[in-house]
């Protein structure tokens, strides 16, 4: 964890000397100088370099665990985590955006991008004509620092996006595309949320073993006209994802935790 010219901390700045630290701690797992596994310099280390106390280390520190981006060793140390979602479903669910916000870097690998006629169940959902509206097909391994994630297939009409089957979709945000290109923003989804045994096929990509307990998800996506623009389907292990009922008097919140670590908490 060397010092650049970029790690200048700003003691009379605007933003406080713990999230500074935070942040920096941040680009550099995003750009790969910190990988997965890596220990952190000691406290003692951190305050030295960085001129600043214990206590403002600590917190930094603290912030990123809190974060899923660090975890603690009793007695051994800091260390990075291995990638970590959280997300609320009271919000439009935007994947890339969640890992950039977790100082991951998102990517795709794309398995299929087609034009296939709606099925029966796409005609349903979609408010299209069976075997008759087109619809683009796109399945997707989503990784986050090259680690494979979900396994997403998503179906949008044609009619409504035709140059999407052209987009690079490895490197680009689905999401971005539609909202920038298209001027499609969405106002609400409905996901469900399904127990299942993954497959052979689908635990070699997300590199798990053949009948691992998994989830199927399922998300609609509506404008906010009410008109459904999309539909996908994902699969993650259950060992990598959790989900946790927020419950209140008036509205409830149910967040999603993904993680490759079942030791990170």
């Amino acid at each position: 964890m060397e010092k650049d010219n970029q790690e200048i901390l700003q003691e009379n700045g605007i933003l406080p000397l713990y999230y500074q630290l935070s942040a920096i701690i941040k680009r550099k797992i995003r750009m790969g100088s910190l990988k997965v596994g890596d220990k952190l310099p000691s406290e003692k280390e951190l305050c030295e370099r960085y001129k600043i106390s214990r206590t403002t280390v600590r917190q930094a520190i603290l912030s990123l665990v809190s974060e899923g981006l660090l975890y603690r060793k009793q007695g051994r140390g800091t260390f990075v985590a291995r990638p970590k979602l959280s997300r609320g479903i009271m919000e439009v669910y935007s994947f890339s955006r969640d890992m950039k916000n977790l100082g991951l870097n998102p990517s795709s690998r794309v398995l299929e991008q087609k034009i296939i006629l709606a099925t029966e169940d796409l005609a349903k959902n979609l408010n299209l004509k069976i075997n008759e509206d087109k619809v683009i097909k796109l399945t997707r391994v989503r990784l986050a620092n090259n680690e494979p994630l979900l396994i997403e297939t998503t179906y949008i009409p044609y009619n409504i996006v035709p140059s999407l089957i052209k987009e690079n979709m490895e490197t680009n945000s689905l999401y971005s595309i539609l909202n920038e290109k298209y001027n499609l923003f969405f106002s609400h989804a409905i996901e469900t949320y399904e127990a299942i045994s993954i497959g052979k096929k689908e635990a070699k990509l997300l590199k798990c073993n053949p009948s691992t307990p998994g989830f199927f998800i399922e998300r609609i996506t509506y404008l906010k006209d009410g008109t459904p623009v999309e539909l996908t389907n994902s699969i993650t292990r259950a060992d990598r994802c959790k989900f946790v009922a927020v419950l209140g008097d008036e509205r409830s919140l149910i967040k999603r935790k993904i993680t490759l670590n079942k030791k990170i908490l």
